[in-house]
């Protein structure tokens, strides 16, 4: 087997979940191998696939990026603190392996925290190749992350967090996120960036830091309004953990019913249902009451 470069030097690890998706891994890859922070990154590879399809790309790339590889059970939860074991970085992402970085990312995010030795954690936006936001509606200009916007300056592939804030916190809860074993099949990454915040970490949100990923939504199907249905279900369940505030929740939920409508109006009908599927769960979180239609010992 081919030895990866060697360890010791980096500033900043990227940990990345994968379950078989090795064409996704290697857009990732060759975007980490092309900023000119590459020699400042260490990849750590958690492959839960049956063939290790991701760790055997690695391992014929050649690559000059320092990284390691390891396995777990399924979940991405499960993988990331797996992959939080192995990391030697005192800086920590965590790419979804469908992402990938604009040339002067990881310099920006390295620039960051060297500049602000006081700062927990970093946020930038999620875009498309085109320019669109995705996955959520971002806030337009930078500044605090907080109990109340978070929901419009975070998701996972977008934050960055020193290691030692999250070693006192403690890492991802496994009972959620995608393919947990519970029902609670998103909010991990949140949660753990509330604990940041209970805690008293300052997480700074810069709209100007793009991380891009492709726009899912734009494919929907009844797989995607199955996973909605898992992904309100750990809304709900964050918002209950965390007591957060319920008029917020209404004012979120009163816009994707909304949407529904739109969607509904406009022929989108799997987008309505999706979203649809998304309250249903949001609801069945919060209350802590599995879905009616949640097949038995499912997980996430």
């Amino acid at each position: 087997m081919p030895e990866p470069p060697a360890r010791g030097a980096a500033e900043l690890s990227l940990v990345v979940t994968t379950v078989g998706r090795p064409a996704d891994f290697a857009r990732l890859l060759a975007s980490v191998e092309s900023s000119p922070a590459a020699g400042r990154v260490e990849l750590v590879l958690c492959d839960q696939g049956a063939d290790r399809a991701c760790t055997r790309l690695l391992e014929d790339s050649g690559t000059g990026v320092a990284w390691q590889a390891t396995t777990s059970g399924r979940g991405a939860s499960r993988g990331r603190n797996a992959g939080l074991r192995l990391a030697t970085a005192g800086l920590l992402g965590f790419p979804d392996d469908n992402c990938w970085y604009p040339t002067d990312t990881l310099d920006r995010v390295l620039a960051a925290f060297a500049g602000d030795p006081g700062l927990a954690g970093l946020s930038g936006q999620q875009q498309t190749v085109d320019g669109r936001g995705s996955m959520l509606r971002w806030l337009p200009d930078p500044g605090p992350v907080t109990r109340t916007n978070f929901m419009r300056t975070t998701i996972m592939s977008t934050m960055f967090f020193r290691r030692g804030v999250l070693d006192e916190v403690g890492h991802f809860d496994e009972g959620m996120g995608v393919g947990s074993s519970g029902w609670y099949g998103a909010g991990e990454e949140s949660d753990l960036l509330l604990r940041v915040l209970d805690a008293g970490g300052r997480v700074r949100y810069d709209p100007g830091l793009v991380v891009l990923q492709d726009e899912t939504r734009n494919d929907s199907d009844t797989t995607f309004e199955r996973k909605m249905l898992r992904y309100g279900c750990g809304n709900g369940h964050l918002w209950r953990r965390h007591r957060l505030p319920r008029r917020q929740l209404l004012w979120y939920s009163a816009r994707k019913a909304a949407g529904v409508a739109v969607r509904t109006a406009r022929g989108q009908r799997n987008l309505a249902r999706a979203d649809l599927a998304y309250l249903r769960g949001t609801w069945a979180g919060w209350t802590d009451r599995r879905p009616a239609d949640w097949p038995e010992g499912a997980g996430s």
